[in-house]
């Protein structure tokens, strides 16, 4: 009786813990979504940032599909506990067919400190998001949030850029 109690017992702590993880993924499933909103409800978008420097490429692959990468370095003012999401073409979160590129939501946030590199603490030269694109001319709209020093006050930046394999396009 004792052995079926204690099989019983690890049963019911396993049973517990794949909740637990479940809670965790549907809150970070949720936080992704909120973000991705976001991006896609905000009406006003800059050009460039004025916290950091970005650069885009778009280069077409052997399948004939179109990688873009946003590279985010050079900050101007200390950026900590970055979160960045981009969607691309407008597409509505419900009609996502693909997950779009990210940092902090699914993994570990960094930060950007102008003149200072640790990687092993968190502190990246840059940051490169990336992803792909059946289409050759793309509209991205970036959402960047960060916080500062005190970990009290909340900056976001949103940037839009028309980008095709030529490069940016301005209006």
């Amino acid at each position: 009786m004792q052995k079926v109690m204690k099989i019983v017992l690890c049963f019911g702590i396993l049973a517990l813990s794949g909740c637990a993880k479940k809670t965790e993924d549907n809150q970070v499933n949720d936080a992704y979504e909120t973000y991705y909103n976001t991006v896609s409800e905000n009406v006003d978008f800059e050009t460039k940032s004025e916290n950091f420097n970005t650069e885009l490429e778009m280069t077409k692959v052997e399948d004939g599909t179109y990688r873009y990468y946003i590279v985010m370095d050079q900050p101007l003012t200390a950026m900590y506990d970055i979160v960045a999401i981009v969607v691309e073409n407008d597409v509505a979160f419900s009609d996502a067919d693909k997950m779009m590129p990210s940092i902090g939501i699914y993994d570990d946030t960094k930060s950007m400190i102008p003149g200072q590199v640790d990687s092993a603490s968190g502190y990246v030269k840059g940051i490169a998001l990336s992803g792909e694109s059946a289409d050759p001319e793309i509209t991205l709209k970036l959402m960047v949030q960060w916080t500062d020093k005190t970990k009290k006050n909340s900056i976001r930046e949103f940037i839009k850029y028309d980008l095709t394999p030529d490069g940016v396009k301005t209006n």
